[in-house]
């Protein structure tokens, strides 16, 4: 039997595989078209002759060719290959919905605050889609409208601030933008969960207005720490000062008063060693002599001593007592002749 087909059979075995491999096409393109994978954290929006029709889930999914359809939606993120600090803006357009929670930094903003003083403000927004088929079918561009809606009420909050309220209150800011943007966000299906102000810049001149203001400031503190400092040191010294003086006083009064303490006990010391010595006297001397007198007469030779000691060129002249006793006597009277007798 000869594996060689006849002149005739050429062309009805080229139809049939012509017809095979466009069967063959048409299954798996047809497979493919249907055949749908939604993977973790994902859903997919499917209408059915152009209207909804249900929300895919995780999983595998057949959709009917030509009647259900997946709905595309129009989507953009930031992508920072390698670790790179510059990041590009990528859009592209998806049959799915990423549930996870999306980030939008659409840079530096252009604000003027209520003190009309222009400034740059750079926002981040972190939102999460909680019922997609809204973020599908209630906004034509989900991103967009979030990023102009968080460019509007920020503008709008800033123009009732000041440049200083701006810079101090960058929490209440936050907490104020989040409680505005979250209404509108809502009728999308979006919760935004927070939103950040990143960065604040103001205009060239404001900013060397500020650093001249922050270099006045900080001089003037450090003038008012300077002269407090100097206050509080004399303060100090004069409190050590007048400590000083007090230890000084109190020194002396008990210098004083040891001394007066130690001259009265000197006094009695030496007035109980005199009585004691005229006692010891009186007893030796008995009643031959009184101790007075013994005593007056020890002093007299000592002075007598004391007058003729080292070689002292000194006369000394010894009068009888009977001779003061008729001198004195005299001149009790007034009369010169009794001296002669």
């Amino acid at each position: 039997m000869s594996a060689e087909l006849a002149d005739h059979e050429i062309a009805p075995f080229i139809v049939i595989v012509i017809i095979t491999l466009i069967v063959v096409y048409l299954i798996v393109s047809l497979i493919n078209n249907s055949l749908y994978v939604v993977r973790h954290a994902e859903v997919m929006i499917v209408e059915r002759w152009g209207k909804y029709h249900t929300t895919l889930k995780p999983g595998l999914h057949w959709l009917w060719p030509v009647m259900e359809s997946p709905r595309k939606v129009k989507w953009r993120y930031m992508d920072v290959q390698h670790n790179s600090s510059q990041a590009s803006i990528v859009s592209v357009h998806t049959n799915h919905v990423d549930m996870r929670e999306h980030l939008i930094d659409f840079g530096k903003q252009h604000v003027i605050t209520h003190d009309t003083v222009e400034m740059y403000i750079d926002a981040l927004v972190y939102f999460r889609i909680t019922d997609p088929r809204l973020a599908v079918l209630e906004v034509a561009n989900l991103p967009d409208a979030i990023e102009l809606l968080t460019q509007a009420t920020l503008r709008n909050i800033i123009a009732t601030m000041t440049l200083d309220d701006t810079f101090s209150s960058r929490e209440k800011l936050n907490q104020e933008l989040l409680f505005k943007m979250r209404p509108d966000a809502e009728r999308w299906g979006v919760v935004v969960t927070r939103v950040e102000i990143f960065d604040i810049q103001p205009d060239e001149k404001i900013k060397k207005a500020m650093e001249s203001q922050i270099k006045a400031e900080r001089s003037r503190r450090a003038m008012v720490l300077s002269a407090d400092g100097k206050r509080q040191a004399e303060i100090i010294a004069s409190r050590g000062l007048a400590a000083a003086r007090v230890y000084e006083a109190v020194g002396d009064a008990a210098k004083y008063v040891n001394e007066a303490s130690g001259a009265a006990a000197g006094k009695v010391y030496t007035a109980e060693a005199e009585a004691a010595e005229i006692k010891l006297i009186k007893e030796k001397v008995g009643d031959e002599c009184r101790a007075v007198d013994y005593i007056s007469a020890i002093q007299w030779l000592k002075t007598l001593e004391g007058m003729t000691r080292n070689g002292a060129n000194n006369n000394v002249v010894l009068v009888p007592v009977e001779t003061v006793d008729n001198i004195h006597d005299m001149m009790m009277n007034n009369d010169p002749r009794s001296l002669i007798k």
